[in-house]
């Protein structure tokens, strides 16, 4: 993967539960997640984004939306702020509301 290290997609999406003994999560329900990696070629590389989301216990992944921050001063959520600094170190990061989503 080509990682940039001053731009930071962020996939916006959703995925279910699929771990048993999550203390956070009920294993079934949806939840929204971003995904903000460096990779510039994300499309290109969906599959490996997916099984990076599939290793913390998620599955059923749909992205919807893609957003390019280049400033870091343009984000005023702290959890997002935090996730675009560990996307910049490691190349990804994953952000889940701890809702689930209600259909």
């Amino acid at each position: 993967m080509n990682h940039n290290d001053s731009k930071v997609y962020v996939l916006s999406g959703y995925a279910k539960c699929a771990t048993a003994n999550s203390e956070k999560y009920k294993e079934g329900n949806q939840h929204s997640i971003g995904l903000l990696t460096t990779d510039e070629n994300y499309q290109d590389n969906i599959s490996q984004l997916e099984t990076f989301v599939k290793g913390f216990g998620w599955e059923s992944i749909s992205f919807c939306m893609v957003e390019e921050v280049e400033d870091i001063n343009a984000l005023t959520n702290e959890v997002l702020i935090s996730s675009f600094i560990r996307a910049q170190e490691n190349g990804q990061s994953l952000v889940v509301n701890d809702f689930p989503i209600a259909v």
